[in-house]
Parts: C-alpha cells; sequence; structure tokens
C-alpha cells in the first residue's frame, strides 16, 4: 500500500487485512491520540470499515459455514464505539473531558455483543478478562443492561430468533399460557394417526413405512391382545435390521398374530453388530430388497425398548409439558386405560401455536 515499513501504515487495511483478534486488540488498545496529535485511526477509516463488515456479518449469519457471531459482534461493536469516541472528541475540542476512544470501543463491543445474544454476565466476564483491569465492571454492566433492556423493546435475541426461523421445536422453561388459561388434555393435543408396527412383522410393511414416512420412532402394538402398547422401535434400528437381512421365511404357512406372538423367528443381529454402525446408520435409500423379501416375517421384540414413556389420554397438558422439558423427550405415547396405543404427541404439539389450535379445534366441535 506504499507504506514506508516502520514509519506508515494504512489505517483501513490494518482493520481488513489483520485477524480478527488483532483487530480487535488494535481498537482496544491503540490510544487515540500520539505524541503529534494524530489519531491512530481516523473516523473515515472506521467509518470504512464498520458499515461494510457488519453488513456482511448480518447477511451470512445462518448459511452453513463456520463464521459465529462472537468474534463478528466485538469487532463491530469496537468499531462502532472507537467512532462514537471520535464523536465525543470532536464535540470536546480535545478538552479532555472523555475517555480514550478505546474504553468506548470496549463499551461498543459489551453493547453490540449483548444487544445481539442477550447475555448479560458473561459478556461481561469475557471482556474482563480480555482487559484485565477491574475499574470496568460497573461500565460494563451499566453499558450491557442498557443493551439488553433497549433490545427487548423490539424484538429477542438473535439466537432465539434463528430458533423460530429455522422452525426448532424447542420447548421453553415455562407451560405456554394458553395452556394456563385452557384445560387441555393430552387426548386433544396428540396425533392420532399414528404409523405402528406388529412385533412381528411383514418385511415390505417395515420397507414401505420407512420409505414413505420420516418419522425417527414407531410405537409397537400387539394386535393379539386388544391392540396393547409393546413398545417402541427407532428408524436406524429399523434400517440396519433390513440392512443386515435379519428376516427368514414363513416356511411352515404360519402367519397368525397367535404364532407370531409365541414364537421368536431367527437369525437375529446381535446388539455388537448394531452398535458397531454407530453413528452412521445406513438409511432405507441404501437398502434394497431381493425378490421374495417382501414377503419374508422380521421379528422386532428382541431390539424393541418395551418399557417407552407413557402417558394417559386424559393428563394434563402441563404434566405432558413437564414430563418432556424434564426427560428431554422427542416423542410421548398416549395410552388409555387399558394400555391401548391411542395416539402420540412430538414436541411440535406442545408449540404455543399448536396448543391454540388445539383449544380452536375443541371450540368448534362443541360449536359443531
Amino acid at each position: 500500500f506504499q507504506c514506508i515499513p516502520g514509519k506508515e501504515y494504512n489505517e483501513v487495511a490494518s482493520l481488513y487485512l489483520v485477524d480478527a483478534d488483532v483487530a480487535i486488540r488494535q481498537l482496544f488498545h491503540f490510544r487515540e491520540t500520539g505524541l503529534t496529535d494524530a489519531p491512530t485511526f481516523s473516523s473515515a477509516a472506521i467509518f470504512l470499515f464498520f458499515v461494510p463488515y457488519i453488513s456482511l456479518a448480518c447477511i451470512v449469519y445462518g448459511i452453513g459455514i463456520p463464521s459465529g457471531l462472537l468474534v463478528p459482534s466485538l469487532l463491530t461493536g469496537a468499531s462502532f464505539g472507537r467512532l462514537f469516541g471520535h464523536l465525543l472528541h470532536m464535540l470536546d475540542h480535545t478538552s479532555g473531558t472523555f475517555a480514550d476512544s478505546g474504553t468506548y470501543s470496549l463499551m461498543g463491543a459489551a453493547a453490540i455483543m449483548a444487544g445481539f445474544s442477550r447475555m448479560t454476565i458473561s459478556v461481561t466476564v469475557i471482556l474482563l478478562e480480555a482487559t484485565g483491569n477491574m475499574q470496568y465492571v460497573l461500565p460494563l454492566m451499566v453499558t450491557v443492561m442498557a443493551a439488553r433492556f433497549t433490545g427487548n423493546l423490539f424484538n429477542e435475541g438473535i439466537y432465539d430468533a434463528t430458533i423460530h426461523i429455522k422452525h426448532y421445536p424447542l420447548l421453553e422453561q415455562e407451560v405456554p399460557g394458553v395452556a394456563e388459561r385452557h384445560e387441555i388434555v393430552a387426548g386433544q393435543a396428540m396425533t392420532s394417526a399414528v404409523k405402528c408396527l406388529r412385533p412381528v412383522e411383514r418385511v415390505g410393511v417395515v420397507y414401505d413405512l420407512l420409505r414413505y414416512t420420516s418419522h425417527g420412532n414407531f410405537p409397537i402394538i400387539d394386535t393379539a391382545v386388544s391392540s396393547i402398547l409393546y413398545g417402541t422401535t427407532s428408524r436406524s434400528m429399523l434400517c440396519t435390521l433390513l440392512d443386515r437381512r435379519a428376516f427368514c421365511h414363513d416356511k411352515d404357512g404360519y402367519s397368525s398374530d397367535r404364532f407370531l406372538e409365541s414364537k421368536r423367528l431367527l437369525p437375529l443381529v446381535q446388539w455388537e453388530t448394531i452398535e458397531r454402525q454407530y453413528p452412521e446408520y445406513p438409511t432405507i435409500e441404501t437398502i434394497e430388497l431381493q425378490p421374495g423379501d417382501r414377503q419374508r416375517w422380521i421379528d422386532l421384540r428382541p431390539y424393541a425398548n418395551t418399557a417407552p414413556y407413557t402417558i394417559n389420554e386424559t393428563a394434563s397438558i402441563q404434566r405432558t409439558y413437564r414430563l418432556f422439558r424434564t426427560l428431554g423427550l422427542r416423542f410421548l405415547c398416549v395410552t388409555n386405560h387399558h394400555n391401548q396405543l391411542v395416539g402420540i404427541i412430538t414436541r411440535k404439539d406442545l408449540l404455543p401455536q399448536s396448543l391454540w389450535e388445539t383449544v380452536m379445534r375443541g371450540r368448534n366441535a362443541h360449536l359443531g
């Protein structure tokens, strides 16, 4: 950049063409004026860095690259804070009323980071560790709390907003207000159209179920005993059994539910073999059945979770919600008083919008 080594430097290049941690350190620690009263970074240089950088940070956030948000928020906040310090110094006419621009750079980094993430104590501790000066505790706390309260007036934090944009079924700590205001039971919020399997099932039925659905788990019901809930099995388990061809012929012509309940079919895949597949389990797209495989039987009983978490259809939605939150469940089988499967509840069924739709369905049914 046509600079004399050791005597000159390019202000904009010193921010753009260095690592982010080096640029943050420069904005934090380089003093506003030197012996010749010349600023380390001019207002124009910081402005040319701040506007494109924060624009690019907003555009690329959320795409599938490991860019992160911590360092960009610190760097944009540091540049904005230093730019604000320049403005105060120009208004003060170098009379020494305001602190050095590096201090305002630190406060700007705290404000932007707290405004993005709505974190308070952790931001204060991170920046105190970066400076090593305890005299900034009070200014940092005031700045962080002001940024948090100001951001909450307009919207939620960027991480919470990303969860909603990506449609992740995150359950908040508190039960949704619609569940507190209305009496909702598990039987009203559940999905009754459940894809089920028998303890011993045809290979073709299992293959088609995996092929045309995207569910991660499937209930197993015992049709020989009034559709009693036998257990559950996962999608990865079923794909592994199909890939390992853990099924056999119906050689003797037995196909009744009574026979399937009383006799275990072979061959079986050992648990050690299944564990070795983790985490790269086969997918249904990579499995091809041989001619005649669809009419064979696959025994799911040795691989079923015979003690799944269940809840009665008359249980309150508050209890169901807390059960999901406490145990970190992804689904919950709903049974009646006879332990017969009547439905299934997932995280999406417990979101506020889903619960409100449940309330509206109940009102419409009552009006009808």
